[in-house]
């Protein structure tokens, strides 16, 4: 079977750890050219997904990797974790997006709490077209702000509450202040873990760096 181009992403392919690629090929099937390799490089796994055939596992694990293996489609997996009241650390947090997807993949084939946070993701994703999805909501009535620095730490601490139960770290930093009879609240957050294909300064060789990205949002 002939695969779109864009599973051939070498980008792609280095995001997930060799080791994932490992255990992707244990549970589906190993390419002809790597199945007798001790250890192999992303030259040849990039030249394994081109060139052999592959089996209908592993040609699902490549459509997992760019369905969900996005920051939306992350986004899609927590929510559907939500929903499922499965706890997050099911799955690691500390990996990219790539890995993650990938790793719940693996991780569905035997539990059945996972196969059905899968099946809602993918379903989040299809029905959203790929957009990245924003809630919005307004409060039912207002109220008067009695003490600032108190609803300051307040809020700092719903928000850190909510990153640690959404996955998207541990910190926070809100910032408050009074502008023409209206208070605005300035919020710094962690994000979701990023681990992007890069070269660090002074090296040549390629690598992934973990990292989280820092959001913000502002409430008026």
């Amino acid at each position: 079977m002939q695969l779109p181009l864009a599973f051939l992403d070498a980008t792609a392919i280095e995001e997930v750890p060799l080791d994932r690629w490992r255990d992707v090929f244990e549970a589906f099937g190993w390419p002809k050219s790597l199945s007798k390799r001790q250890t192999f490089t992303y030259e040849h796994v990039g030249l394994a997904l081109q060139n052999d055939e592959l089996s209908d596992g592993v040609h699902h694990a490549l459509e997992t990797l760019h369905s969900l293996g996005t920051e939306a489609g992350r986004e899609a997996i927590v929510s559907a974790l939500n929903d499922r009241q499965v706890p997050l650390d099911t799955l690691p947090a500390d990996t990219g997006d790539r890995e993650f997807a990938l790793r719940l993949l693996l991780a569905q084939r035997q539990n059945a709490a996972l196969a059905d946070v899968f099946a809602r993701a993918h379903l989040e994703r299809q029905e959203s077209g790929g957009h990245r999805r924003y809630n919005e909501f307004i409060g039912k009535e207002s109220r008067g702000v009695q003490k600032l620095k108190a609803k300051q730490d307040a809020l700092c601490a719903d928000v850190l509450r909510y990153c640690r139960e959404s996955d998207l770290g541990e910190h926070v930093q809100v910032d408050a202040f009074e502008d023409d009879g209206a208070y605005i609240f300035h919020i710094l957050r962690s994000h979701q873990t990023k681990k992007p294909l890069a070269v660090v300064a002074g090296h040549s060789a390629r690598t992934t760096i973990a990292f989280r990205p820092v959001h913000d949002d502002i409430l008026r």
